[in-house]
C-alpha cells in the first residue's frame, strides 16, 4: 500500500526548475532513498512535500488525500515529519526539553489547568516525560537526558534531532542526510535506528550520499538528475545502471 504518492510535481525557482515533472509513489512501511549529484532537487522533493517550498505544479496525496496546497504546520499535524541538513536543536533548552517541546500537541490541557497544576496536567507531563525518555533510550540517549546538547557530538546532536522528530509520532519520517558528518560507530547508530524504525511500522524516506548506508537500510531507490528521476528500484539493481553511474556514480 502507497503512503504518499505525487502527480507531475514541478517546483521552480524563478527559471530554474528544481524538480520536475516527479510522479512516484512512497510504499508504506518501506525504507525508500533518494540518491543523486548535489543540486538534483532531493531536498526540494522533501521541502515541497512538507510544505517549506510551495508548490509549483502537480500534485501531492498523503494517504490518498491531497496536501498539494497544505502549509506545512498541516502536514505535521496529519503525521509527516522531518530533520533538516543543518541540525535545528535549541542548545538552552536539555536534551529531554528538546524532545518534550515536539510533544507539545500531545498535551489536551488548557491554560487554566497548566496554571493551577491540575492532576489532568501532572498525568500529562508523566506520559509525555515517559514517552520522551523512551525515545532518547532508542536512540542512545537516555543517559544525556538532562544534559545541554550544546557540547554534544555531531552525531550525537543528529540522533537528537531524530528522537525530537519521532517525538510527533509520524506516520512518515523524512530524514535529510542523517549519516553526514558522523563517524564510523555513530553512522552504524543511525543505520541501526533505521531498521528498528521499520520494524516497528514507521514510513522512512532518506535523502543520503553514504552508499554504504543506503545499500544496508533501503527497500527501495529514486535516483534523480536535474530535478528528475533518471532510475528506480532496488539498490543492487541501481548501483549496477549504466544511466546512473554516468551521472552519479562516475564511469572507470
Amino acid at each position: 500500500m502507497d503512503i504518499l504518492k505525487t502527480k507531475n510535481m514541478t517546483k521552480s525557482f524563478g527559471g530554474v526548475v528544481a524538480n520536475k515533472d516527479l510522479s512516484l509513489t512512497i510504499e508504506e512501511g518501506k525504507i525508500t532513498a533518494f540518491i543523486g549529484p548535489n543540486g538534483s532537487g532531493k531536498t526540494t522533493f522533501i521541502n515541497v512535500v512538507t510544505g517549506v517550498h510551495p508548490i509549483t505544479s502537480g500534485e501531492i496525496f498523503f494517504q490518498d488525500k491531497e496536501i498539494s496546497k497544505y502549509e506545512s504546520n498541516q502536514i505535521s499535524r496529519l503525521g509527516i515529519a522531518r530533520t533538516f541538513q543543518k541540525i535545528r536543536l535549541f542548545d538552552n533548552l536539555s536534551v529531554i526539553e528538546n524532545v518534550l517541546v515536539a510533544r507539545k500537541s500531545f498535551y489536551k490541557s488548557g491554560p487554566i489547568s497548566v496554571v493551577f497544576n491540575t492532576k489532568k496536567f501532572r498525568e500529562e507531563e508523566r506520559q509525555n516525560k515517559e514517552k520522551a525518555l523512551e525515545l532518547l533510550d532508542l536512540v542512545g540517549l537516555k543517559d544525556k537526558a538532562y544534559e545541554s546538547p550544546k557540547g554534544m557530538a555531531y552525531g550525537l546532536r543528529r540522533c537528537l534531532e531524530i528522537a525530537r522528530a519521532l517525538a510527533l509520532e509520524p506516520k512518515l519520517l523524512f530524514l535529510d542526510e542523517p549519516a553526514a558528518g558522523m563517524t564510523r560507530d555513530e553512522f552504524k547508530v543511525i543505520m541501526d535506528l533505521m531498521l528498528v524504525l521499520r520494524e516497528r511500522g514507521i514510513t522512512t524516506v532518506l535523502v543520503e550520499h553514504t552508499m554504504d548506508f543506503i545499500k544496508a537500510v533501503a527497500d527501495w531507490v529514486y535516483v534523480l538528475n536535474f530535478g528528475e528521476i533518471i532510475a528506480k528500484g532496488p539498490f543492487d539493481e541501481i548501483e549496477k545502471d549504466p544511466v546512473v553511474l554516468k551521472a552519479y556514480l562516475g564511469e572507470e
